[in-house]
């Protein structure tokens, strides 16, 4: 598996890389976040742009992401607008989606940058060119809250991402049922083993904490943990995912 070096941060090598999202509404609750963020010292940080009550304000959002870079320093920083129909918290027109993306990674202030993969296939791979010739890492991505696919189809997904030209392919699926959770487990371990990309897969909710934490032995690169509040069902307080990771790298 190729890494992917993002700053002073190796994607893909080591222990599954730490990171927390930052998801607060408003201003005042983003600097409470960033607080949370610059005293965990995660390995990167994620802006859920889609939180920001101001985030369709060109100026506002620029100057936002200004402070989030500043106060973040040596943290490298993932872009991440999720639409309503993969969780996020608002609707968007894939131009103006696009229009979002490209603008920021052209401000030269994120070092990554999420792709919703699905949203408009056909066009993902001219996406996905044009923010990485800004100079801005893409992590194409996925999510189904509503099942966990058949085995092939993750596996489909994630390999359609690395057609498309991703950088790091993300995937994120609802268990039902523990098996659901292994079949994650399995396609994870032989995606990663087969991909020239990193790979972050996760099943979320209580059922699928266990993927979350097992990275290091399964091939996913990246775990995402909570800071102030969690972004998606069953995050574990950073803190306590460091310590967990830790405790499995000694024993592995």
């Amino acid at each position: 598996m190729k890494t992917i070096k993002v700053k002073n941060i190796e994607i893909g090598a080591g222990m599954p890389k730490i990171c927390i999202p930052i998801t607060g509404s408003s201003k005042g609750e983003i600097l409470l976040d960033l607080e949370e963020i610059v005293r965990q010292k995660p390995d990167l940080a994620e802006w859920r742009a889609d939180c920001y009550d101001e985030v369709e304000n060109p100026e506002m959002r620029l100057e936002m992401l200004k402070t989030i870079s500043d106060k973040l320093g040596e943290i490298p920083l993932l872009f991440t607008f999720r639409t309503s129909r993969e969780g996020g918290c608002r609707d968007i027109s894939y131009e103006d989606y696009v229009k979002l993306l490209t603008e920021t990674a052209k401000s030269g202030l994120i070092q990554l940058a999420d792709v919703e993969i699905f949203f408009r296939e056909e066009e993902a791979a001219g996406l996905i060119a044009a923010l990485q010739s800004c100079g801005v890492g893409v992590v194409a991505s996925n999510h189904d809250f509503q099942k966990t696919p058949s085995c092939e189809e993750m596996s489909r997904r994630l390999i359609r991402m690395e057609e498309l030209g991703a950088d790091i392919l993300k995937l994120a699926v609802m268990p039902k049922e523990k098996s659901d959770l292994f079949r994650l487990l399995e396609v994870t371990q032989q995606v990663s083993n087969c991909s020239q990309r990193p790979v972050i897969t996760m099943s979320m909710g209580k059922i699928g904490v266990l993927s979350r934490i097992c990275g290091e032995i399964t091939g996913s690169a990246l775990t995402f943990a909570a800071g102030r509040s969690a972004s998606a069902p069953g995050q574990i307080p950073a803190e306590k995912m460091r310590s967990l990771l830790e405790e499995l790298h000694s024993i592995a």
